[in-house]
């Protein structure tokens, strides 16, 4: 059945696509339904233009479906990759943090050693000052979401109460699958 889709997929539908997709295709049809009018009386005309506009109308949705369910598959998708993006670049900052303020201590050391010796060299006596605790501030509790904003899976949960999911999702995912 695979090879029989993608025969179908490579050499068949995109011809319909391409055909009913033609702006003089459309316009033709469009222009179709003066003579239904002029012709009524000739009830084979009448029967077969109708069955053409018909076929025409349905073919037409049913392409405007699928490839409204495909862009919303990928748009979907785009949202997971900007979503895991966002959650890499947060990884990132929570470590640039955690390096500002090591730096921030270090450099507190520095200038507590060089008041001691400054005050050693002029022969007074300093009083040290303790070494502050380095600052651990988890930047994933400041979130108005909280911790679980950092889940695995919260994407999923988030998008699940926003996105609308469609009949047609399972045919959009075969036909992503099937173009690669």
């Amino acid at each position: 059945m695979e090879k029989v889709n993608a025969f179908l997929d490579k050499h068949i539908l995109p011809w319909p696509v391409r055909y009913l997709t033609h702006r003089f295709i459309i316009l033709i049809t469009i222009l179709l339904l003066v003579p239904l009018i002029g012709f009524a009386s000739n009830t084979v005309f009448v029967l077969t233009a109708n069955s053409y506009l018909n076929t025409m109308g349905v073919a037409v949705s049913s392409i405007v479906l699928l490839y409204a369910t495909i862009s919303e598959l990928r748009d979907k998708q785009i949202a997971e990759m900007q979503e895991k993006r966002a959650q890499e670049d947060h990884s990132h900052v929570v470590e640039m943090h955690q390096l500002v303020l090591d730096n921030m201590s270090d450099q507190h050391e520095e200038i507590q050693d060089l008041k001691r010796i400054l005050a050693e060299i002029r022969g007074l006596k300093v009083e040290q000052k303790p070494v502050p605790q380095k600052l651990s501030v988890n930047l994933k509790d400041l979130h108005p979401a909280g911790k679980s904003r950092f889940e695995p899976h919260d994407v999923q949960r988030r998008m699940a109460g926003h996105v609308r999911h469609n009949l047609g999702d399972n045919l959009a995912q075969e036909v992503l699958r099937r173009a690669g």
